[in-house]
C-alpha cells in the first residue's frame, strides 16, 4: 500500500483497502435475499407519524461529540413531512453512571429493543461506539428495522479483516440473513493503515502497541500493527501486535517502563476517552518524554486533552474522515454556519457524520414514502450518489460509505489540534 499525503482535500484518492474473506450477507438491495417473514408485517401503526431513534452515549467523556450530533439529527428530521407523516425524533442515551458515563450493553440493548417494539420505528441512528453495534444490529436486523451509524469504525460490523476482526463476524450480527446496517465513516483498517503509513513517512523504526480492550480500540491498533509490520516498521509489543491495557488501572508506570526498555521510537493507542487515557498517557510521558504518541479519533477530543494535560502535547491524531475544518464545496458552507450559530467554536469531528447520517434517513423515507419498513429499509441501503455535508454517499453490499480519507492533526500545545494533512492509503 501507498501513502498518499496531501495538503488539501481536492484530488484525494479514495480508500480502497483488501478485506480478506468479506463473507457479505446477502443484501435486500443484491437481489440475493427476500425479505424474511418477520418484515411481512412491519408497517407502522399511526397514520399520522414515523420515528426516528438515534442511541448515543448522552454523558461522561463523549458528550462533545453526541450533543452535537443528536443537534444535527433533530435539525435535520424532527418535524420534516413525509407525505401525510410527520418525523418524529427520540433521542435516547445508551450510557450509564455504572459505567462512567460510558456506553453500556444492557442499556444499549434496552434501547434498541424500544426501537424495534415501537411499530412507527423506521430508522435508527447509532450507535457512537462499535462495541454497543454489536449489540443493537441483530436486535433490529430480527425486527426489519433499518440503522445508520454516524461513527462505528471497526470494520467487523460489516466484513471480515484478516487480524483485525474475530471469527463469526459479520455474519453473526445478521440473523435474518440481509443487511440493515450502514455508516457513513471509514472503517479502522483503513484509518489503522493510513496511521502506519504516516509513522513510517517520519522515519520511525520500532513500534509498541496498546489497546484498551474494547471493541473499537481493540481493532484499530490491531490494524495499525499490522500493516507496520507490512510496511517495514518493527512491532516490538507481544507478539508484534497489540497489548491491551488495564483501563482501571490506577499506574501505569511499569508499563511505561516495560515500553522504554523495548528502545521503541512510537507508541500507537487504541482506545476511547473514557478508558483512563488521560493517566496512560501521563505516564507515558513521564518515562520517555520525547517519544512520539499516535492514535485515532477515539481520543479525539477536548476531554482526552483535559485528563492527558501537557502530556497530549506532540500527539500525533488521525480521524477516520474529513475533519470539519478541511471539508468543501456544501461542507464547507455548513461548516462556517456551525461556526456562525455556536459563537465562533467548531463543531467536533463526527458533527458532519451525524448530519450525514441524518441526510440519508430522509432521502431513504422520502424515496420510500411510506411507513412500512422493509421499504424504508432497502431505500437507505439502496443510496447511491447522495449529496451531504461530507460528500456524494454510496453505500457497498456490505452496507460501508464507498470512498474516503483520513484526516490527520498534530496537538501542539492546547487543544484544539492543528490540521497536518489528508492521508489516503491505496493498493
Amino acid at each position: 500500500m501507498k501513502l498518499t499525503k496531501l495538503a488539501a482535500i481536492a484530488g484525494v484518492s479514495v480508500i480502497a483497502l483488501t478485506a480478506c474473506g468479506t463473507g457479505a450477507s446477502p443484501s435486500p438491495t443484491g437481489g440475493t435475499a427476500t425479505a424474511p417473514e418477520s418484515c411481512k408485517d412491519k408497517k407502522g401503526t399511526s397514520s399520522t407519524e414515523i420515528h426516528v431513534y438515534s442511541s448515543l452515549p448522552r454523558q461522561g467523556t463523549n458528550t462533545e461529540q453526541t450533543d452535537t450530533l443528536v443537534e444535527q439529527i433533530k435539525n435535520t428530521l424532527d418535524g420534516v413531512k413525509i407525505g401525510d407523516f410527520t418525523i418524529k425524533y427520540f433521542d435516547l442515551d445508551d450510557s450509564s453512571a455504572a459505567q462512567g458515563g460510558d456506553w453500556d450493553g444492557a442499556v444499549e440493548q434496552a434501547n434498541a429493543n424500544k426501537a424495534a417494539d415501537d411499530p412507527d420505528a423506521m430508522v435508527y441512528i447509532g450507535t457512537y461506539n462499535s462495541g454497543a453495534a454489536k449489540l443493537s444490529i441483530p436486535i433490529l436486523n430480527e425486527a426489519c428495522l433499518v440503522m445508520i451509524s454516524p461513527a462505528n469504525t471497526y470494520p467487523g460490523l460489516t466484513k471480515a479483516v484478516e487480524g483485525v476482526t474475530q471469527p463469526g463476524e459479520p455474519e453473526t450480527y445478521y440473523p435474518g440473513g440481509y443487511r440493515n446496517y450502514a455508516r457513513v465513516i471509514a472503517t479502522d483498517d483503513a484509518q489503522g493503515a493510513a496511521g502506519a503509513e504516516w509513522a513510517k513517512s517520519l522515519g520511525k523504526t520500532k513500534a509498541y502497541v496498546l489497546d484498551d480492550t474494547q471493541t473499537y480500540g481493540h481493532g484499530l491498533a490491531a490494524a495499525w500493527a499490522i500493516h507496520a509490520n507490512k510496511i517495514g516498521i518493527e512491532v516490538v509489543s507481544p507478539n508484534k501486535s497489540t497489548e491491551g491495557f488495564d483501563a482501571k488501572s490506577t499506574d501505569y508506570a511499569a508499563l511505561a517502563q516495560k515500553v522504554k526498555a523495548t528502545g521503541a521510537d512510537v507508541i500507537y493507542i487504541g482506545s476511547i476517552t473514557g478508558q483512563n487515557t488521560g493517566k496512560l498517557w501521563k505516564d507515558l510521558r513521564a518515562a520517555m518524554p520525547d517519544i512520539l504518541i499516535m492514535s485515532g479519533d477515539g481520543v479525539f477530543e477536548k476531554s482526552w486533552y483535559e485528563g492527558a494535560g501537557d502530556a497530549g502535547n506532540g500527539t500525533l491524531l488521525t480521524f477516520g474522515g474529513v475533519g470539519p475544518d478541511q471539508l468543501v464545496g456544501a461542507g464547507k458552507e455548513w461548516f462556517e454556519d456551525y461556526k456562525a450559530t455556536h459563537d465562533g467554536n467548531s463543531p467536533a469531528t463526527y458533527t458532519a457524520y451525524g448530519n450525514a447520517s441524518a441526510a440519508v434517513a430522509l432521502a431513504g423515507l422520502q424515496k420510500a414514502g411510506t411507513n412500512d419498513r422493509y421499504e424504508v429499509l432497502k431505500a437507505v441501503m439502496a443510496t447511491a450518489g447522495l449529496d451531504t455535508v461530507v460528500g456524494p454517499v454510496t453505500f457497498d453490499a456490505n452496507g460501508d460509505a464507498e470512498g474516503g480519507s483520513i484526516t490527520a492533526y498534530k496537538v501542539e500545545s492546547g487543544w484544539p489540534p492543528v490540521f497536518d494533512s489528508i492521508l489516503s492509503v491505496k493498493e
